[in-house]
């Protein structure tokens, strides 16, 4: 990782105030939904926010939903908390991708589009791993943002474009451009903001499932999958999708459930 990179993680504000209190009571084991929702309810930029994102056709959720409410007792808390997690991107960064001609509109579509895609897919068979999964899934790229400053800075902007015309996979062109990938950046980012360590694990080895414990493997593998499935730019395609399934069928994934789920994201 260069020292202009670190030097952009160091200057990364911590997380907003609102946003820390409702860390603090999704992670007290004794809170409520209504607990949680009085806690998103204090900041109307944040309640107005998670509102527009639920009631995106994505998520397969057959009414309007209104209130915070009824969007954590539909959606759980741990979906909920991603999307105020969400809110913090925007309250701590200028999204600029412009070195991987990405805009924001298209970074934001590729962030719902995955964790609409692991909820349809793990999450509904498997509710317990939507913690990690979730905010794994949405927020998995954020590094790119942080890799996007740093090059503009450096009057490098053109170097990601120049390794994917030379061939070269997304994660090897961020490599060649600053020495790390992605992945490692978001990991170092939920690593200063205190976030769950699991989640930062999980996120480090979805490049590499096969190099985490066994119990986190399938897990990995699955955000992998649908890191595949859904390219940078919020577009899926015959080639992406044909990707994902290759690692579904390599980890032994459920494949039934996930052309399901991916159906769902592409009727939306």
């Amino acid at each position: 990782m260069t020292k202009a990179l670190l030097d952009n993680l160091d200057t990364i504000p911590p997380l907003p105030e609102s946003v820390q209190e409702v860390e603090r009571v999704y992670n007290d084991p004794d809170s409520s939904l209504e607990d949680m929702k009085q806690a998103i309810d204090k900041d109307p930029i944040l309640t107005a926010n998670i509102l527009r994102i639920v009631n995106s056709p994505m998520y397969g959720i057959s009414r309007n939903i209104t209130n915070v409410f009824q969007a954590i007792s539909l959606l759980g808390k741990d979906t909920v908390r991603t999307f105020v997690l969400e809110s913090a991107v925007n309250a701590s960064f200028k999204i600029d991708l412009s070195p991987y001609k990405i805009s924001e509109e298209q970074f934001s579509t590729a962030c719902n589009k995955q964790l609409a895609l692991m909820i349809n897919w793990v999450i509904r068979r498997n509710p317990k791993s939507s913690a990690l999964l979730a905010p794994a899934a949405f927020l998995v790229d954020l590094g790119r943002v942080v890799i996007s400053k740093t090059l503009i800075e450096d009057g490098k902007a053109n170097v990601i474009q120049e390794a994917l015309k030379a061939g070269k996979d997304i994660s090897q062109a961020e490599r060649d451009a600053c020495g790390v990938q992605a992945t490692d950046v978001t990991a170092t980012l939920f690593n200063a903001w205190k976030l769950d360590p699991n989640i930062i694990h999980l996120i480090r080895y979805s490049d590499d499932p096969e190099g985490t414990i066994p119990e986190e493997k399938e897990m990995a593998a699955e955000l992998k999958a649908v890191r595949e499935t859904v390219l940078p730019n919020g577009q899926i395609t015959d080639e992406s999708i044909s990707e994902a399934k290759e690692t579904i069928e390599e980890f032994g994934l459920d494949l039934e459930s996930y052309e399901r789920a991916l159906n769902k994201i592409l009727e939306a």
